[in-house]
């Protein structure tokens, strides 16, 4: 009885421990299967999550290299602009260096033509003194000829020894009258002359302080429109400094945009390949990387005394530099313009008329000459000056006190009267 009870008591305890191996593999299995279930939905969880920051990267730098792009685009547009401003700016600079050239001749200009005005001045008050005198002195003596006149001429006739002296008497005193009345016409004209050079000169200084007036307002608009524009450059410059910095730190975020958007591929990368080669049992990881010409038309007259005009401009050429002398008539020692012609032409055995030439009486010798067909040796005449044309296109001519006799001013340096051919 006792040996069955023992036989019965340890088939049970096998029953029962067989049973508890058999509920342990059970549970074990099934624990197992949860664990491998659980594991599963955590790793697909977090790829998903690796996959949208990925792509949320991406983005961002996708954004990031737009703004940069923008950037970018603000800097070469200011810097097109800024370049421009500095060519209007180098331009400005440029006609302002030419218009301040400009005013310092017209300065010295102005300031020669004050002194040929006071000079002008002495000069006419010496010719007008000069002229009342001798005025007063031939109207004594033609009075006392004209008053004599019957007398005379009775006592030439008497105390004459002959005919023939009579006649030189008469002739003598025809030649007396003649005399006097050409000096006082070439005083006349002298006066008429200095009159002419000395308004010239007033409407000369007039002029001049109108263009010097002109160009002080050029040169202030300049000056203020540099200013403008060199303000406007200083903008430009904050402008395009402020957006050279916002450029670099556009390129600086998507640098560090590409880095994260790189990371995060990776990372999404080797979560992938970590996860299908749990699911699969193989697989590989991988990396994701991601002036006026006052002469008559068509006149041309031909030469007349078989002297050349080249000869007349070669003979006075070679008194360039010798000194201008109101008044004077010596080619070596000085002459004034009107005397530097007479006695150029004088030289050729040319006569421009009785007594002293002046500018107003050359505008009447010889013929009168088109400035279309102006030539070598002909006279040029303007309102108080006169000067011989030397060919291409400029005058030898007394000029005046500071420059003495020269051959190089154009020959329309002032406005042409006449044109006059004596050779």
């Amino acid at each position: 009885m006792i040996k069955v009870m023992k036989h019965t008591k340890y088939r049970v305890r096998r029953i029962a421990y067989s049973f508890l191996t058999v509920f342990a593999l059970s549970v074990s299995g099934l624990y197992s299967h949860s664990l491998d279930t659980v594991y599963a939905t955590t790793t697909e969880k977090t790829q998903a999550e690796k996959d949208a920051e990925k792509a949320q990267a991406e983005a961002d730098l996708a954004q990031k290299q737009k703004e940069k792009e923008e950037a970018d685009k603000e800097v070469n547009r200011l810097q097109q602009q800024a370049n421009a401003l500095q060519g209007e700016i180098d331009s400005l600079d440029a006609q302002l260096v030419d218009l301040l050239a400009e005013i310092s001749v017209l300065e010295a200009e102005i300031d020669e033509n004050l002194t040929q005005i006071e000079e002008m001045a002495k000069e006419l008050e010496l010719a007008r003194a000069t002229e009342a005198k001798q005025y007063s002195d031939m109207k004594v003596r033609i009075k006392y000829m004209y008053e004599n006149q019957q007398k005379n001429l009775v006592e030439m006739f008497v105390t004459s020894s002959s005919m023939a002296e009579f006649l030189n008497q008469i002739d003598y005193a025809n030649s007396v009258m003649t005399y006097d009345r050409d000096l006082l016409d070439s005083y006349v004209a002298m006066r008429i002359e200095i009159e002419e050079i000395s308004a010239e000169l007033q409407n000369r200084q007039i002029e001049l302080q109108s263009q010097q007036s002109q160009l002080s307002a050029k040169q202030a608009s300049l000056n203020s429109l540099l200013t403008a524009k060199q303000a406007q450059m200083s903008d430009y410059e904050t402008q395009l400094s402020a957006a050279k910095q916002a450029a670099a730190a556009k390129a600086t975020e998507v640098r560090k945009a590409r880095d994260a958007a790189r990371a995060k591929a990776n990372v999404a990368a080797v979560s992938g390949a970590a996860a299908g080669g749990s699911s699969s049992g193989s697989g590989s990881g991988g990396a994701a990387s991601g002036s006026g010409t006052a002469s008559g038309a068509g006149l041309n007259p031909g030469n007349v005394t078989g002297v050349s005009g080249s000869s007349v401009v070669a003979y006075a050429n070679q008194f360039v530099g010798n000194p201008y002398v109101w008044g004077g008539n010596s080619l070596t020692n000085g002459c004034d313009c009107s005397g530097f012609v007479q006695q150029v032409y004088k030289n050729f055995g040319i006569s421009l008329g009785g007594g002293r030439a002046t500018s107003v009486s050359l505008r009447s010798v010889g013929q009168p000459v088109s400035y279309e067909y102006i030539q070598p040796g002909d006279i040029v005449c303007y309102a108080g000056h006169v000067g011989i044309y030397a060919g291409g296109g400029a005058i030898v001519e007394a000029q005046d006190t500071a420059h003495g006799i020269t051959n190089y001013r154009s020959v329309t340096c002032h406005p042409i009267l006449a044109i006059r051919r004596v050779v």
